[in-house]
């Protein structure tokens, strides 16, 4: 007979509940969820593991609460990113919430049902109510938020995390327009935007950069946000933009294009594959950065936002050349040549078969095509597409010519080492479905195979 199988976890003590409940606080929300998910896709539990998931689901409707009732600030809560300005460690949120379940329960609860079944046109009277206690809460610098106001100065500052949520209603409204700002601009979203910064500066004069700041923090591309504020500053001139108390928005695109800039010249062949397709992404983000700011202000050729501009273009367009030209050089070393002598003033370069493929210049150069196909789409826009043309062209003619003469010493039984030269076939067809596509490397390969 077979042994019964053992319990996996059996009961949980409520000491060890207590501490799994710990490390499940402490998690950050996107461990939370992933366990979740794990959780409920795995229907075959003990008792002490449906317990743990309990406390998981339990622990997830609350934070889903708190990041409803707190979204506007919420993404200001997090680790920085390149693009941040304005930022509160991680914890400030957790604190907040902590509090606020303790001294208003009932407008806790309250907001926990909401979100329970929470729809987009859902009333969020009673999440803005929870802020304005927040406000006070901090600026009085009540015992029940002491720790949350110092974990706030370990940030931005307890009075600045206060002055976020004073305009939390009006932050909130403007984040459901987002989708509708980001896209084509008109004259009615244009008022609307207008309209929601006024209510902003109208609850506090400074309050302007804050509104932005909160704004960017929810988007995934942050530069993004230059597109809101040319919409209220109904495209500003440089000079008047580098002016204004919103100036570090615009420094910080410029910054973050410098930061691809470096990544895209330090680019190497060596990087592999995936170092390539990390090296086109930001030219995407460069160029997609670039543009954003060409439309968002009316920049002067002789400013000093205008020549910056002007600048990393050519830096751009400058490192993508480099990596170009090296496309030449990378499969000679890949598909080596050997002279072909035709007489006294002639000659042509035809495959090298004596040696071994090397692995690491076939890498290199299959890089470099990674490279090249991947910046495609960014070619027109960056101001280099004629030049990747030239290159692909050149690219292309050398594999044709290097398939049709290995082929050829095939068919005229000229061909010392048979699996060398169909190996060298392959290599060449790989790097034509790189430069091309996939279908061009298969008729390579069934030339070869009917050879």
């Amino acid at each position: 007979m077979r042994p019964e199988p053992k319990a996996r976890m059996g009961h949980l003590s409520e000491a060890r509940l207590k501490m799994v409940m710990g490390l499940i606080e402490q998690a950050p929300d996107a461990a939370v969820r992933h366990l979740q998910r794990a959780l409920s896709a795995d229907h075959g539990h003990d008792v002490g593991l449906s317990s743990v998931q309990r406390l998981v689901e339990a622990e997830a409707a609350d934070r889903r609460t708190r990041n409803l009732v707190l979204a506007p600030i919420a993404p200001l809560c997090a680790a920085p990113g390149p693009f941040t300005g304005l930022h509160f460690p991680p914890r400030t949120l957790s604190l907040i919430w902590k509090t606020l379940k303790a001294e208003a329960a009932d407008d806790v609860a309250e907001a926990a049902a909401l979100a329970e079944d929470w729809k987009p046109d859902s009333p969020t009277s009673v999440f803005d109510l929870l802020c304005a206690r927040t406000v006070a809460g901090l600026r009085e610098r009540e015992e029940a938020f002491a720790a949350a106001a110092a974990a706030a100065d370990a940030g931005g500052g307890c009075e600045t995390l206060a002055a976020c949520l004073e305009i939390a209603e009006v932050t909130r409204r403007a984040l459901d327009q987002m989708p509708e700002w980001l896209g084509r601009m008109t004259g009615e979203k244009a008022a609307k935007l207008r309209l929601a910064y006024r209510d902003a500066v109208g609850i506090a004069d400074d309050a302007g950069p804050r509104f932005f700041e909160m704004l960017a923090a929810h988007l995934a591309e942050p530069w993004l946000i230059m597109r809101v504020i040319s919409g209220v500053m109904d495209r500003p001139n440089e000079a008047y933009f580098a002016g204004s108390e919103l100036a570090s928005f615009g420094e910080r695109v410029f910054a973050d294009i410098d930061r691809q800039l470096a990544q895209v010249a330090a680019f190497k062949p060596q990087a592999g594959r995936d170092g390539a397709i990390s090296a086109a992404r930001a030219v995407s983000v460069a160029i997609t950065q670039i543009t954003e700011i060409e439309q968002s202000i009316a920049l002067a050729p002789e400013g000093a936002w205008g020549k910056r501009l002007a600048h990393q273009r050519k830096t751009l367009a400058t490192s993508i050349e480099v990596h170009l030209r090296a496309v030449d050089a990378s499969l000679n070393q890949a598909l080596p040549l050997q002279i072909l002598r035709l007489g006294p003033r002639s000659s042509r370069g035809v495959p090298k078969l004596t040696n071994d493929p090397d692995a690491g210049a076939i890498e290199r150069a299959a890089t470099l095509l990674v490279f090249v196909n991947e910046v495609r789409p960014s070619a027109a826009a960056g101001g280099f597409a004629s030049a990747r043309a030239k290159v692909l062209e050149a690219m292309e003619a050398r594999l044709d010519s290097y398939v049709e003469d290995i082929l050829e010493e095939i068919r005229g039984g000229e061909c010392a080492d048979l699996e060398r030269a169909k190996t060298f076939l392959e290599i060449a067809a790989d790097f034509c479905g790189l430069s091309r596509d996939e279908k061009a490397a298969q008729i390579v390969r069934r030339r070869a195979a009917a050879a």
